[in-house]
């Protein structure tokens, strides 16, 4: 037999709980709604937030005049590479997974020493019996590759290592540095000059092979190389005729590209590619007191420090419409004031470290993510404007660059705070002031 449900009493109960069955289903569909909207918001919130802060690398030195520590610095936060019993100093890092390779040299007690650091460990890439530095560095795959000079006792002859092992670039007959490298597949180039008897002449190697920038009638200088494509940018610069100052320019595929008019001395040490434009950095001599340091745009200048007191801009970095620059600023009026460890960001001052603790200044700077300086994989190699291993953002695969520039390429003899103890160094003249805007990091460094 079936058994038939008996009809309820009272009919609001029936009412009541359709109606309460009414409201389940409604509000299932509201939380399903309300879900997928959350969901959908959510979403929408995550593509929106901000990617997270670079991290940012420096190279440099701290110390005092004749005891500096070569130190790099992550977010802040330094890392000393030596101990300060000799004079030392970091010239240029590249960063790679958790890997920090910073490039430098350190005085032994009767010469300077080429070396690298890996994680903090010294690689030493000469023995000490000549003077010798190393400039920047660079990575491709699993090579590592320093470029610099290195004394024969007579003359200083241009050369980078892969891998410890010496490449010459240079023959030794005339003076030559090297101070930018840059790695594209199978193919080397290097920046540089070399004394051709009167006068330096700016250059670049390519496997070895010369290719001058200037036909030596004038001093010139090469200090930083990136690629863009098949574009080779090369940055300096060289004298002018008409009053002996320097001029900043940098040369694209040879041409050169001016950008001072030689009024003042002024010299481009570093250069990058972003989005297409043409980023240079370096100084100019300003108000007959002291270099500025500055930054030019597609060849239009921008000031990031006055006339007050001495300043230069060494290595230059552009990601996300940002502009990181590494250098560095004397404190107060003095000539010889202490120097500030810090970079400048779009412009503005990021002190690093309190200069009453410690003075330095920064030769390099890294910024993690860069797209100008990422190092990539590709296929089983390891492929950075400049300081570094860097991968230009619209190269070939494997293209790799290196720019970072020592505070004290070619500057005036004033702002030294050693006396050359290595060859003579050619002298530009600037009304009644003697520059040298030679490399003085050949010198050794006595106590």
């Amino acid at each position: 037999m079936i058994h038939k449900p008996q009809p309820r009493p009272f009919p609001e109960y029936y009412i009541s709980g359709k109606l309460s069955f009414l409201f389940f289903i409604i509000s299932i569909a509201l939380c399903s709604c309300s879900t997928e909207y959350d969901s959908e918001e959510s979403d929408l919130s995550d593509s929106q937030t901000e990617s997270p802060a670079p991290d940012i690398y420096l190279a440099g030195s701290t110390g005092d005049e004749f005891r500096r520590n070569a130190t790099y610095w992550k977010n802040g936060k330094a890392v000393a590479l030596t101990d300060s019993s000799n004079y030392a100093e970091a010239t240029s890092i590249v960063v790679s997974g958790e890997d920090v390779y910073v490039a430098g040299y350190e005085f032994n007690g009767t010469n300077n020493v080429a070396k690298y650091w890996k994680n903090g460990v010294a690689v030493p890439l000469t023995d000490g019996t000549a003077p010798a530095v190393a400039h920047a560095i660079t990575l491709s795959g699993n090579d590592v590759y320093v470029v610099g000079n290195e004394s024969n006792g007579r003359t200083v002859a241009a050369k980078y290592w892969k891998n410890g092992n010496a490449v010459p670039l240079t023959d030794g007959t005339h003076n030559a540095d090297a101070y930018a490298i840059v790695v594209v597949g199978n193919d080397v180039y290097v920046a540089g000059d070399e004394n051709i008897g009167t006068n330096y002449v700016a250059k670049y190697w390519k496997n070895g092979r010369s290719m001058t920038l200037t036909d030596g009638s004038e001093e010139a200088h090469a200090y930083s190389l990136t690629i863009s494509g098949t574009d080779i940018y090369v940055a300096g610069g060289e004298m002018n005729r008409a009053n002996g100052n320097m001029i900043a320019e940098y040369w694209k595929n040879g041409v050169p590209f001016h950008l001072t008019d030689g009024s003042n001395n002024a010299i481009a040490l570093s250069v990058t590619i972003a989005e297409g434009d043409v980023y240079a950095a370096g100084g100019e001599f300003k108000d007959g007191h002291f270099f500025v340091a500055k930054y030019w745009m597609n060849g239009e200048a921008v000031a990031i420090t006055d006339s007050s007191n001495y300043s230069m801009a060494n290595s230059i970095v552009v990601q996300d419409h940002d502009i990181y620059l590494a250098g560095k600023e004397l404190q107060g009026t003095s000539k010889h004031g202490s120097p500030l460890v810090l970079y400048w960001k779009n412009g503005s001052e990021v002190l690093v470290q309190d200069f009453s603790n410690s003075s330095g200044w920064t030769n390099s700077i890294f910024i993690s993510g860069n797209d100008s300086q990422r190092v990539k994989k590709y296929h089983t190699n390891d492929s950075q404007n400049g300081s570094v291993a860097i991968q230009a953002g619209s190269g070939s695969s494997g293209e790799l660059f290196s720019f970072h520039i020592k505070h004290s390429k070619k500057l005036p003899k004033q702002h030294s705070t050693t006396k050359n103890k290595g060859y003579t160094l050619p002298k530009v003249r600037s009304g009644n002031s003697i520059l040298k805007l030679r490399n003085t990091t050949v010198r050794s460094h006595r106590k």
